[in-house]
C-alpha cells in the first residue's frame, strides 16, 4: 500500500472518530465513496496491520494513529462478518482470494495490537464459518508454516525466523487463536462427520503435542529463573498491586496466553466424542503426563509456593481476589487444565460407559492418572484455603472435580472419604458463609446484591454454590459404595455450630453471625435431604424456636435475611406442637417486612408467602393484612424482582376474603407499577441497544464474567409479568353472588371501573410494538379474558382492545388467532347484542389506527380477522386454523340464544337484512373451506367436522337463511350426506365430542321446525331429513353419548374415594424454595389454576350434581337405575370387542390430529339437553299430524304427515326409541358441560 493511500485512509478514519458531527458526516460519505472498490478491504487490512514508527525520543506510538488503525480493523469485522460473503456480488473471486492469503500472516506480526488483533480474529472467526474447509484449503498450510517458524524459532534453530523470544511468542498466541477458531469448526457432529474429525485430530494433536511440550519447557524455565531471583533478593513484597500479584514475568503471562490456547483447542476436539488418536494408551500417556500432567506437577511444587508468599494476610485484605485471579494468564491457563482435568474425569471415569474404542484408554485413564489429578484438585482446594480464604475459577472448577469423583469408586474410597472430615469442616464449611465481596455489595448497592442473589447466570462462578454442590455430593448417597453416615456428622457439626454461635450472633458478633450465616446456608441447602431421612418434626420445630426465629432480631442483616429464608422452607413443612408457637415465629418475621436494610425487606417480600399461608396464620395476618400489602408494594417500588409480585399475588389469592373490599384500589396500584414497569423496561431496552453499539465499537465483549443475563432488563420483564398474573388472580379472587342480588349488582359495577382501570394499561401492550416484543401478550390476552368472563358488561374503554387484537392479526399475526379466542369469544358472551349489531363508532373511542373499522360491528371486525387466517392457510397448520371455525361458533349460537331469550325468530331492533348478511358471510365462508380439495385429504376430518359445525349452528341462528344460502349453493343436501359418511367410523365416532353430537341434533331438529312452520323457505329439508332419518346416525350419537355418560358416572363414582385423600397433598407445594442461594421461598404456584371463569362454573356443577343426586335418590332406584345399570355394563361389552369407546381404536392407516378439543369454552348449547328438544320436536310432529292427518287415516300432503309417515317407518322408529329413553333417562341429570 503507498503512502498516499496510507495517509488517505487515515485522515479518513480520524474523521469519523471526530467529535465535530460535519467533520465526522463528510469522513463517512468519503468511506463510503471509496468503498465502492471491494479491493478497498484488503488495503484496510493491511492499513490496520502496519506498524508504526516509534518517537524516537519517548519510544512510544502515537495513540490516535493506533485508535484510527482499530476503526479501519472494526470496518473490516463489520464488512466481512455482516453475512456470507459468498452470497455478496461484492465480493470478487480475486478480493476473497486476496483477504484469505493476508488476513491470517498480518495479525500474527508481533507489531500488532492486542486490540487490533482480537478485531481481525473476530473477523477470521467468521471467514472460517463461511468457507473452511472446503473454499479455504490453505488455511491450515499458512498456520503450520506460522507455528513451525515460531517453535524452530524458540529452539534456537539456524537461520529460523529472526525475532526475540517475545516477539516470537506474540506471534504464535496470534497463530494458536486462529487455530483454536479452526477446531471449532469441527465441533458439530451434526454438520461434520465423524471419520472427517478423527482425520483432523490425527494430523494435529502429534504437532500440538510437541509445541504443548515446548511451551512447557520454556514456562517452567521462566517459572524457576524469576523464583531463583527472587530468593536472591531475600525479601519478598507484600505490596504488590492485584495485577502484579500473580505476574512471574511479561514473557511468562504471553507462554500462559500459548498454553491456554492449545488447551482450548485439546478441549474443544474432546467435547462431542472421544478422539480416535486418544483412544490408544501411549497417546494417552503423552497427553496426561507431557501435556497435562507436567503443568499440573510443576504448579503445586513451584507455582503455589510462590504465590501463596505474595498474597497478603487477611489482616491486609479480607477480599477473596476474585478479579485478580480472574485477569491473571497465568490463572487463566490453571482455570483450563481444570478444565481438562474435569474433562477427563467425566469422560473416562467408568470405563464400561465408554465408547467401546475409548475403553482402553479410559482404563489406562484410572488405573495411572485418575487419582492423582484428583488428589492434586484437592491439593488445589487446599491451597485457595491455607492462611486466607481466595477464590479463582480454577478453584471452583477443582470444586467439581471432586464433586463428579464421588461418583467413582476409586476415589470416593482412596481420597473422599479418608478426607471427608477435612472436607466439610476446613474446606467446604467456611466457604458457606458471608463473604466479604457479599459485604461490599451489600453496603454499596443493595439492590445489585439482591440481582446477583436470584440471577442463575452467576452460579457458575460462584464458589459458596460449588463448595454448596460438593457438599450434596458427599452427604447424599447415590451408590452403593458411598458412606450413609455422613448425613449424620455434618449434621451433628451444622448443630454445634448452631448451639455455639447462636447467642453472640443474636448479640451482633459479627464472626458468630458469618458462622451461623454458614450453617443456615448449610441446612437451607439440605432441607429436602434433611426431609428424605425422616428428621423429626419436633427437632426442626426445636431449631426454629431456639436458633433460627432467635438471629431474625439481630443486628446483623445478612442473618436476619438468611433466617427469614430458612422459615419460608422449614416452617409451612413440619407438624408444629401447637398454634401459638408458630404465630410466634411469624409475629417476629413480619416486622422485617419494613426492615432498615434493603436485602432484608426484600427476601422478606419474595420469602414470606409460604408462612402467611399456613393454616395457623390467618389469626396473625388478617388484622394487618393491609399493612403487608403495602410492604409489598414499597418492596415493588424498590426494585423490580417477580418474587415479591408473586408473593402479593398468592396473598391476594388466600386472603381474597378480606382484601375483595380493595380490589379496585389494589388495581389501581397494580395498574400504576406496571407501567412504570413497562417504561422502565422500554427505556433500559433501548438503553441497552445503544451501549451495546458503543461497546462492539469500542471493542469490549458482550457479556463478562459477572454480567447478568441482561440484568435489569431481565428482572422488569419477569417482575411486569408478573404483576398481570397478579391482576388476573386479582380478578378471580373477586365473591360471586346470584343473578338477583344486590351484591350481584355491586359486583357488576365493581368489574365494570376494574375494566376501566386496566384497559389502558392492555391498549398499551396490545397497540405499541414493545408490549408484545417484551412477551407480555400472553398475561395480557389471560388477564383480559378472566376479567370479560367474570363480568356481566363490557366497558367502552375494553372494547378498544377488540380494535388492537384485530390490527395485530391483519398485520401478520394470524398464527397468534388461536390464542385470542378465548377473549374474543368472552366478548360475544358477554355481550351478546352489542357485539353482534353495535357499531364500534357507538360503543368506544376509535383510535386512529381503526377508523376504518368505525362503522362495522364488533362481528363483522372479528369475521375480518377470521377472513385475514383464512387468506393465510397455507402458511398455518390446521390447530392454528381450527379457532376460526371455533369462533364463527361462538357469533351464531350467541345469535341463536338471543333469540331464545326473547322468544322470537327475530331480533328486536335489528333489522332481518342484517342478521342474513352476517349469517351468509360466514356460511360462504365456510363452504369455501369445505370446498377445498385440501380439506378432503385424509388427516382432516376433524377439521372438516369443525367447519360443518359452523354450518349447524347457522342453521340453529337462522334456518331459513342458511337453507337460502346452501341451497342457492347447491350444498343443501350434499354437505348432509357427505357429514353423514364422514362420522361413520368407529375410529371417527371415538374422537367426536358430546357437543358435535349436541349441535347436529339440535340442527335437525331447527331443519324439522322449518319446515313444519315455513314449507315455502324449506326447500330440499325433506330430502336432507329423509337421508338423516334413514341413516343410523342418530342411533349411532345416541348410543356413544350413553356410553360417554356411564363412563363419566363411574368414573366420579370413583373419584369420591380419592379426594378426600387428594385434597391434603397440595398444600405444601407453596413452602417449596427455589434452589438459588438466595431463594425466593417459592418459585412454584401453589395451587392449580383454572384457565378463565371455568373453576367457578365447575364448583356451581359440582354443587348441582350433589344436589339432584339427592332430590332423586328415589328416582334412581327405579326403572332408570337398572337401564343405566346396563348401560354401564355396555361399555364393559364395547370395551371388550373394542368397539365404540373414548380412545381412537387405531383402524386408520395414518395417525390424524384430532382438533376437537375438550378443553375449548363454553357453548350456549351446553345448556340444552339435545336428545329432550327433539324428542320434544318430533312429539310436536306427531301431533300436528294427528290433526292434519285424521290419526294417517286420510291422505293428506302437509309436510307434518309426511315426516309423521317416515318416522313410522320400521329403521327410523327404532332409533326414535332408544332416543327417546335415553332422552328420558339423561333428564334426571343436570346438562353436562362437556368443556366447549
Amino acid at each position: 500500500m503507498s503512502g498516499e493511500e496510507g495517509l488517505l485512509l487515515q485522515q479518513i478514519f480520524a474523521g469519523t472518530l471526530s467529535p465535530d458531527k460535519v467533520v465526522r458526516e463528510q469522513a463517512e460519505a468519503a468511506l463510503a465513496q471509496i468503498s465502492t472498490d471491494p479491493h478497498l478491504i484488503i488495503r484496510l487490512i493491511h492499513f490496520a496491520t502496519q506498524e508504526i514508527p516509534q518517537n524516537v525520543q519517548t519510544g512510544e506510538t502515537t495513540t490516535i494513529t493506533h485508535q484510527v488503525q482499530q476503526a479501519a480493523a472494526i470496518r473490516v469485522r463489520n464488512v466481512l462478518g455482516r453475512s456470507d460473503w459468498n452470497r455478496q456480488s461484492y465480493f470478487t473471486s480475486d478480493v476473497k482470494d486476496a483477504v484469505r492469503e493476508c488476513i491470517v500472516p498480518l495479525q500474527c506480526e508481533p507489531h500488532v495490537p492486542e486490540s487490533i488483533r482480537r478485531q481481525l480474529l473476530a473477523t477470521t472467526q467468521e471467514l472460517i464459518n463461511y468457507d473452511y474447509p472446503q473454499r479455504w484449503p490453505t488455511l491450515m498450510p499458512q498456520l503450520m508454516k506460522i507455528l513451525d517458524e515460531c517453535v524452530n524459532g524458540l529452539r534456537g534453530v539456524a537461520d529460523s525466523y529472526s525475532q526475540s523470544k517475545e516477539s516470537l511468542t506474540i506471534r504464535l498466541k496470534g497463530a494458536l487463536g486462529v487455530l483454536y477458531a479452526s477446531c471449532k469448526a469441527y465441533d458439530n457432529p451434526v454438520m461434520v462427520d465423524a471419520d472427517v474429525i478423527d482425520d483432523f485430530v490425527e494430523n494435529l494433536f502429534p504437532s500440538l503435542f510437541s509445541l504443548t511440550e515446548l511451551l512447557l519447557q520454556a514456562w517452567t524455565q521462566e517459572l524457576i529463573q524469576q523464583q531463583q531471583q527472587q530468593q536472591q533478593q531475600q525479601a519478598v513484597s507484600t505490596n504488590m498491586s492485584e495485577s502484579q500479584m500473580f505476574t512471574i514475568s511479561v514473557w511468562h503471562n504471553d507462554l500462559s496466553h500459548c498454553l491456554r490456547l492449545t488447551f482450548k483447542c485439546f478441549y474443544i476436539l474432546t467435547a462431542s466424542r472421544w478422539p480416535r488418536f486418544l483412544c490408544e494408551p501411549t497417546t494417552m500417556e503423552r497427553f496426561c503426563q507431557s501435556c497435562l500432567g507436567q503443568l499440573l506437577d510443576i504448579t503445586h511444587s513451584t507455582l503455589l509456593p510462590l504465590y501463596r508468599q505474595r498474597i497478603p494476610s487477611n489482616d491486609v485484605d479480607d477480599s477473596d481476589l476474585f478479579s485478580a485471579f480472574h485477569e491473571s494468564p497465568t490463572w487463566k491457563l490453571l482455570k483450563w487444565a481444570e478444565n481438562l482435568s474435569l474433562r477427563l474425569l467425566q469422560e473416562l471415569m467408568s470405563p464400561k460407559s465408554c465408547e467401546r474404542r475409548a475403553r482402553a484408554a479410559a482404563k489406562y485413564y484410572c488405573d495411572h492418572h485418575m487419582l492423582r489429578f484428583a488428589e492434586q484438585a484437592l491439593e488445589f482446594v487446599r491451597w485457595h484455603a491455607t492462611s486466607r480464604c481466595v477464590t479463582s475459577p480454577a478453584y471452583i472448577l477443582a470444586l467439581e472435580v471432586l464433586t463428579v469423583g464421588v461418583n467413582a469408586r476409586t476415589l470416593y474410597t482412596s481420597l473422599i472419604t479418608p478426607n471427608a472430615g477435612e472436607l466439610f469442616t476446613n474446606l467446604i464449611f467456611p466457604r458457606l458463609a458471608f463473604t466479604a465481596a457479599e459485604a461490599e455489595t451489600w453496603a454499596l448497592n443493595p439492590a445489585e446484591y439482591v440481582r446477583q442473589q436470584t440471577n442463575p447466570c452467576g452460579d457458575v462462578y460462584s464458589a459458596k454454590l460449588g463448595a454448596a454442590s460438593l457438599m450434596i455430593a458427599l452427604v447424599v448417597p447415590s451408590k452403593s459404595f458411598h458412606d450413609n453416615t455422613l448425613l449424620t456428622h455434618v449434621l451433628q457439626f451444622v448443630m454445634e455450630q448452631l448451639t455455639r454461635h447462636t447467642e453472640a450472633a443474636v448479640q451482633g458478633v459479627v464472626e458468630s453471625a458469618r458462622v451461623m450465616d454458614a450453617a443456615l446456608f448449610a441446612m437451607y441447602q439440605l432441607s429436602k435431604v434433611m426431609y428424605e431421612v425422616n428428621v423429626s418434626d419436633e427437632m426442626i420445630e426445636s431449631i426454629i424456636v431456639r436458633h433460627i426465629a432467635p438471629v431474625s432480631k439481630s443486628p446483623v442483616g445478612f442473618l436476619r435475611a438468611r433466617s427469614v429464608l430458612l422459615l419460608s422452607v422449614f416452617a409451612p413443612k413440619i407438624k408444629w406442637s401447637n398454634c401459638e408457637s408458630f404465630q410466634r415465629v411469624l409475629s417476629d418475621i413480619l416486622p422485617l417486612l419494613n426492615d432498615t436494610e434493603v436485602p432484608v425487606q426484600m427476601q422478606t417480600c419474595m420469602s414470606l408467602s409460604p408462612l402467611i399461608c399456613h393454616p395457623y396464620a390467618r389469626d396473625v395476618v388478617t388484622p394487618c393484612i393491609s399493612n403487608i400489602i403495602q410492604h409489598y408494594f414499597n418492596a415493588m417500588r424498590l426494585m423490580d424482582n417477580e418474587g415479591v409480585v408473586r408473593t402479593l399475588r398468592k396473598t391476594i389469592k388466600h386472603y381474597r376474603d378480606s382484601l375483595s373490599q380493595w380490589a379496585l384500589q389494589l388495581t389501581e396500584m397494580l395498574v400504576q407499577h406496571f407501567e412504570q414497569v413497562l417504561q422502565r423496561t422500554i427505556a433500559a431496552e433501548h438503553e441497552d441497544a445503544v451501549v451495546q453499539a458503543l461497546d462492539n465499537n469500542n471493542n469490549k465483549s458482550k457479556g463478562g464474567l459477572l454480567d447478568g443475563c441482561d440484568g435489569d432488563i431481565a428482572d422488569s420483564i419477569m417482575a411486569a409479568d408478573e404483576v398481570l398474573e397478579t391482576l388476573t388472580t386479582l380478578v378471580r379472587a373477586l365473591p360471586h353472588h346470584s343473578a338477583a342480588s344486590e351484591a350481584a349488582l355491586q359486583e357488576s359495577n365493581l368489574l365494570l371501573q376494574i375494566q376501566e382501570r386496566i384497559a389502558p394499561m392492555l391498549f398499551a401492550i396490545m397497540s405499541e410494538e414493545g408490549g408484545s416484543t417484551l412477551g407480555f401478550m400472553d398475561a395480557a390476552l389471560m388477564l383480559l379474558t378472566t376479567v370479560l368472563s367474570h363480568s356481566s358488561a363490557v366497558a367502552s374503554p375494553t372494547w378498544r382492545l377488540l380494535l388492537c387484537l384485530h390490527r395485530l392479526v391483519v398485520q401478520g399475526a394470524v398464527d397468534y388467532f388461536s390464542l385470542m379466542l378465548p377473549p374474543l369469544d368472552n366478548f360475544v358472551c358477554v355481550s351478546p347484542a352489542v357485539f353482534l349489531f353495535s357499531p364500534m363508532n357507538t360503543i368506544c373511542d376509535v383510535p386512529p389506527f381503526a377508523v376504518s373499522l368505525a362503522s362495522m360491528t364488533p362481528a363483522q371486525v372479528v369475521c375480518t380477522m377470521c377472513d385475514a387466517v383464512l387468506n393465510n392457510s397455507n402458511a398455518l397448520r390446521l390447530r392454528e386454523l381450527s379457532g376460526v371455525p371455533k369462533m364463527y361458533d361462538s357469533i351464531l349460537q350467541n345469535m341463536w340464544k338471543l333469540k331464545q331469550e326473547q322468544e322470537s325468530p327475530c331480533i328486536e331492533g335489528i333489522p332481518i337484512e342484517v342478521i342474513n348478511r352476517l349469517i351468509d358471510h360466514i356460511i360462504r365462508s365456510a363452504l369455501l373451506v369445505l370446498g377445498d380439495a385440501s380439506t378432503q385429504e385424509k388427516g382432516r376430518r376433524t377439521f372438516a367436522v369443525l367447519f360443518v359445525n359452523t354450518i349447524l349452528s347457522a342453521i340453529l341462528a337462522d334456518a331459513a337463511c342458511t337453507v337460502s344460502t346452501l341451497s342457492a349453493a347447491g350444498a343443501l343436501s350434499p354437505l348432509f350426506a357427505q357429514y353423514v359418511q364422514l362420522v361413520q367410523g368407529e375410529a371417527m365416532q371415538s374422537m367426536l365430542r358430546s357437543y358435535d353430537r349436541r349441535l347436529f341434533l339440535l340442527a335437525i331438529g331447527s331443519l324439522v321446525m322449518l319446515w313444519l312452520k315455513q314449507p315455502e323457505a324449506a326447500a330440499g329439508v325433506e330430502e336432507v331429513l329423509r337421508g338423516v332419518l334413514l341413516s343410523n346416525i342418530l342411533a349411532k350419537y345416541t348410543e356413544c353419548e350413553a356410553v360417554m355418560l356411564a363412563v363419566e358416572i363411574e368414573k366420579h363414582a370413583e373419584g369420591e374415594h380419592s379426594n378426600n385423600d387428594e385434597d391434603d397433598e397440595d398444600d405444601d407445594e407453596d413452602s417449596c424454595s427455589d434452589d438459588s442461594a438466595w431463594g425466593a421461598g417459592n418459585d412454584e404456584d401453589d395451587e392449580i389454576e383454572l384457565d378463565d371463569d371455568d373453576d367457578n362454573d365447575i364448583d356451581d356443577m359440582d354443587e348441582d350434581c350433589g344436589d339432584n343426586n339427592n332430590n332423586n335418590s328415589t328416582e334412581m332406584g327405579s326403572a332408570d337405575s337398572a337401564h343405566l345399570h346396563s348401560l354401564i355394563k355396555a361399555v364393559a361389552v364395547a370395551r371388550a370387542k373394542g368397539g365404540i369407546g373414548i380412545v381412537n381404536s387405531g383402524e386408520e392407516e395414518e395417525e390424524e390430529g384430532n382438533l376437537l378439543d375438550e378443553d375449548d369454552f363454553l357453548s350456549p348449547i351446553d345448556t340444552c339437553n339435545a336428545w329432550t328438544v327433539l324428542m320434544g320436536i318430533i312429539q310436536c310432529v306427531e301431533q300436528t299430524a294427528n290433526i292434519n292427518g285424521g290419526g294417517g287415516n286420510t291422505i293428506s300432503t302437509s309436510p307434518a304427515v309426511e315426516l309423521f309417515k317416515l318416522l313410522k317407518e320400521t329403521h327410523v322408529e327404532e332409533q326414535l326409541s332408544g332416543m327417546r329413553q335415553f332422552g328420558e333417562l339423561t333428564g334426571h341429570f343436570p346438562s353436562r358441560n362437556d368443556g366447549e
